[in-house]
């Protein structure tokens, strides 16, 4: 299959044949219909998160259609649409697992960083890490709510939140909370 690779830190991402991966116990094959974009791509390909190694499949924004199953898959069947977030598992252990903030977990498995990404024409994951999709929406419009969509909703969460700037995640968090009713949302514009 073909993969997006980065050889190295600072490396060209590459286009190139990688092997087929097969998914393991409790894990499912998803043939990737659309994988967003994310700066976080960037900063990985600089080796600013340590955890990568290199050669690195990158891409964490995966969306597409189950294709084989693991043993001991239950909840997922071949043919499901799915999309996988960044965290895929924590240890559930350490206090940022128990205080419901798996993300900052230093033993998480992130799809692209300790897995191989979605910047590929299959990728594994974790059966329990799935979200199904509805059918209503495409794949393309789906992929940026696993990271971006994501990260807004999880500032949501809290009783208020400040929105500084209206950029790619400023935008959204102002459209889900309003699609939500969360809150109202009124954006301010400063002249220079």
């Amino acid at each position: 299959m073909q993969a997006a690779v980065v050889p190295a830190i600072h490396g060209k991402w590459e286009v190139k044949e990688v092997p087929m991966p097969h998914p393991a116990t409790n894990q499912v094959l998803i043939k990737i219909h659309a994988s967003g974009l994310c700066y976080t791509d960037v900063h990985i390909t600089e080796g600013l998160l340590p955890s990568a190694t290199f050669p690195r499949t990158i891409g964490h924004e995966p969306v597409g259609e189950i294709v084989e199953v693991g043993d001991g898959v239950t909840k997922r069947k071949i043919g499901d649409r799915v999309g996988v977030p960044w965290v895929q598992a924590s240890c559930g252990r350490c206090e940022w697992c128990q205080r419901g903030k798996p993300m900052f977990c230093a033993q998480q498995t992130a799809t692209g960083i300790n897995t191989p990404g979605s910047h590929a024409e299959y990728m594994v994951a974790f059966t329990d890490a799935t979200t199904l999709l509805p059918n209503e929406i495409s794949y393309e419009q789906a992929a940026p709510v696993f990271c971006a969509g994501y990260t807004v909703w999880s500032g949501l969460r809290h009783e208020r939140i400040a929105v500084l700037g209206i950029g790619g995640l400023g935008h959204l968090v102002c459209i889900i909370a309003n699609l939500c009713n969360i809150f109202q949302c009124t954006c301010v514009r400063f002249r220079k």
